[in-house]
């Protein structure tokens, strides 16, 4: 099996054979349920209960009672991190034994990292979820490159992972990759990073719905207790409700604080590619293109967001596995 994972600090999106996909909140938390239901809600739960037991994503963020959410860089390091990628594999294969070829990403700022990543990841991994058989999941060939390639690669590759747009990839092209934490800044010329105008901005979702949550508690007491990832999907609906009634003006202040985010970004991005003149083209992309987009393109008229941004950055790493594992 060929797979892409991009394991955010927001969110895991992952891209198999068959066009199988997954996309789930980076949310791990203990293993609790909803003792009644009569919308079958929970009936895709993602549990594990090995190695550990813990519950995975949206279930998480709405049942656990304790929750956990890191933004630091010892996160690859962490039990949390190794039970959203074991999510993830098992996301893309029921099969009991499988060999995987897997390409994932790290920011461009911890990009250092790649060898400790690669030896997380490559090798006989055991998962067990709930309602199924232990799975021995190997992952024999493993490659990490700097998170914002595989949207480039996305748009580029095809899906045998041969290049299909070749203007695109002799082109000199800067990739916007508005993350959860950090918007990665990559320039690409002829398929090859420059490495001088690649960098991070200190800028990504959680800083909007941290910029919310001060406004909600100002003015909406009570809203502000919503945890992270429930705040940041109503962020993303442009929807929310106070004691049964829409909170009015919640999408213009929504709007407001995003365009102050993407005057950061485009003012850092600005001064590293000198304006952005001598470009090809700008690609924007990420979960936070879906608000910081329109923004950034409306700055560079020659700037677009690319297809499915959320996906992107997956859909790239399963092209590039097989463009380099494939037969």
């Amino acid at each position: 099996m060929f797979a892409g994972i991009d394991l955010g600090y927001n969110a895991v999106k992952a891209i198999g054979d068959g066009d199988r996909r997954a996309a789930f909140p980076s949310a791990v938390g203990t293993p609790d349920r909803a003792r009644f239901s009569l919308n079958g809600a929970g009936a895709g739960a993602i549990v594990l209960v090995a190695p550990t037991h813990v519950l995975i994503g949206e279930e998480a963020v709405t049942q656990s009672r304790f929750l956990t959410r890191r933004e630091d860089r010892k996160w690859i390091e962490s039990e949390e991190w190794y039970s959203l990628f074991l999510a993830a594999l098992t996301e893309l294969t029921p099969a009991t034994v499988a060999d995987v070829s897997l390409v994932t990403g790290l920011p461009v700022a911890f990009y250092g990292d790649k060898n400790a990543v690669a030896a997380r990841v490559l090798g006989e991994h055991r998962p067990q979820r709930e309602g199924r058989r232990a799975q021995v999941l190997r992952v024999t060939q493993a490659r990490v490159i700097p998170q914002p390639f595989g949207s480039l690669l996305a748009e580029v590759l095809d899906n045998r992972g041969q290049i299909a747009d070749q203007a695109l990839a002799k082109s000199a092209v800067g990739v916007i990759d508005c993350g959860g934490k950090t918007t990665n800044l990559l320039s690409v010329n002829r398929l090859a990073e420059i490495g001088k105008e690649t960098a991070s901005v200190n800028v990504g979702g959680w800083d909007l719905v941290r910029a919310v949550r001060g406004w909600l508690s100002q003015h909406y007491p009570g809203l502000d207790d919503l945890r992270d990832h429930q705040l940041a999907e109503a962020i993303q609906a442009g929807e929310l409700r106070y004691y049964g009634e829409p909170v009015a003006d919640f999408a213009a202040v929504i709007a407001e604080i995003a365009g102050d985010l993407a005057g950061q970004v485009i003012a850092q991005a600005s001064h590293l590619w000198n304006g952005g003149a001598v470009l090809d083209a700008v690609l924007v992309t990420g979960g936070g293109a879906l608000l910081l987009g329109e923004a950034i393109r409306a700055h560079w008229k020659h700037a677009r967001i690319v297809a499915d941004p959320v996906h992107a950055n997956a859909r790239g790493y399963w092209k590039l596995a097989r463009r380099q594992f494939g037969v």
